[in-house]
């Protein structure tokens, strides 16, 4: 399992594709459930991450982390104030270190608001390494943004 190239790349991609989904078409409860339990997770502006800067927009240092900053944004709001769509390009991955792989890859998210408008929500790159066993689980996911647009006074996952 994953010794060939391309399953490896099929596998990162495709859990790539199923997080997309999860902050697509929800529920949003399922996010955490891409990473393992000590998973981390940073939406973090380019100039900090360039510069080292540990500064993030948002940063969860846990799966429980996650799940409670879902609680919180189902406490606030029921659902997503809007549709969104989570679009991927030049997805590369990497053989990391011993049942890891680096993945890469640039993103674009668009928001459908009333009346049919379509926004560009964010736009960047995202870094991650991914646990191969048992099942390809995010340890670590990078979402560094080029350009951010806030929807109302609450950060959600891109």
């Amino acid at each position: 399992m994953y010794d060939d190239p391309l399953e490896t790349h099929q596998a990162a991609a495709s859990l790539l594709y199923r997080y997309a989904t999860s902050l697509d078409d929800g529920p949003l409860a399922h996010w955490p459930r891409c990473f393992t339990d000590e998973g981390h997770y940073r939406l973090i502006p380019r100039e900090n991450f360039l510069q080292g800067v540990p500064v993030a927009l948002l940063h969860c240092t846990s799966r429980a982390a996650m799940e409670e900053r879902v609680k919180s944004l189902y406490r606030v709001q029921a659902t997503v104030p809007y549709a969104c769509r989570h679009l991927y390009t030049n997805v590369q991955v990497e053989q990391g270190s011993t049942g890891r792989v680096l993945v890469r890859a640039n993103y674009a998210v668009y928001h459908a608001v009333d009346e049919g408008e379509v926004d560009l929500l964010s736009v960047g790159r995202l870094e991650a390494q991914v646990l191969l066993r048992p099942e390809p689980l995010f340890e670590r996911m990078d979402v560094i943004f080029e350009m951010c647009r806030l929807s109302g006074t609450h950060v959600y996952p891109l």
